[in-house]
């Protein structure tokens, strides 16, 4: 009899749902929510609003966690690539939570990219872009800057040397195309880390669309660091500027290609 009252009374310890304070936007600062998400508070509203209907769940759980919660807890993710345990712990809330959150906001943020990511096929969008470019650098005709940028994952269990990339880490290999504002136009993840960017670009589908679509300077082109290849379409600067007017085509080159 007292080793059923002990076996129950343990079961019941076991069964017992403990919560931990969780973090809330609104009781960050500023700057804590900066350096935790690497987004500003409206940033962070701005998403939750865009996929609060994609986020929104009937629950029977008690304590059933906010849309804003969600979106930090991928974000947190995503800024730090750290365990889900840690990630969960760190707002106040368990593994699976975390886990589910990342997953939803993930697959809710991919549903929604057609409508943010968007290449500029239509005349006046090009022409919009050449007129950003040039007021920023009197650089004509640019319809965006193309680059590739490393974003570390943990060591894949197949594959896993071409992960490794030239710093000696592993990673996937993004290749990113931007307008004048700053916006993605177009997105290419699917390259390990070892991969070059010419590479990439030789193989993605911006580049097929140039080489199939792209007859004048009218059409516009890209601009690139001396990693890619010189094209008709994609402009890299002199690797050894000899005259004044190269020197000046690097410079602006130089200042687009930073914007």
């Amino acid at each position: 009899m007292a080793n059923q009252l002990l076996f129950g009374n343990v079961f019941a310890l076991r069964k017992q749902r403990v919560y931990r304070d969780r973090i809330e936007l609104a009781t960050l600062s500023d700057r804590q929510i900066r350096s935790r998400f690497r987004f500003k508070r409206e940033s962070i509203q701005f998403i939750s609003d865009l996929l609060r209907n994609d986020l929104s769940h009937t629950t029977r759980r008690s304590q059933p966690i906010s849309v804003e919660m969600q979106v930090m807890l991928a974000l947190r993710f995503y800024a730090s690539g750290s365990f889900l345990e840690v990630i969960g712990d760190t707002m106040g809330v368990d593994k699976a939570t975390a886990c589910r959150a990342v997953n939803d906001v993930t697959n809710a943020l991919l549903s929604k990219k057609d409508q943010f990511i968007k290449w500029p096929a239509r005349q006046e969008e090009r022409d919009r872009n050449k007129q950003g470019f040039f007021r920023g650098g009197l650089f004509p005709g640019v319809i965006g800057c193309i680059d590739g940028t490393h974003v570390k994952i943990q060591a894949p269990s197949e594959d896993e040397p071409a992960y490794v990339n030239r710093k000696g880490w592993h990673s996937i290999n993004v290749q990113g195309v931007c307008d004048h504002e700053g916006k993605f136009i177009n997105v290419d993840v699917q390259w390990p880390g070892s991969t070059h960017d010419s590479h990439m670009f030789r193989a993605s589908d911006v580049s097929t669309y140039l080489q199939i679509r792209h007859r004048s300077i009218d059409d516009g082109f890209l601009l690139g660091d001396s990693g890619y290849p010189c094209s008709k379409f994609l402009l890299t600067p002199y690797l050894h500027p000899a005259t004044p007017s190269q020197e000046a085509y690097n410079r602006a080159h130089t200042v687009r290609v930073a914007l």
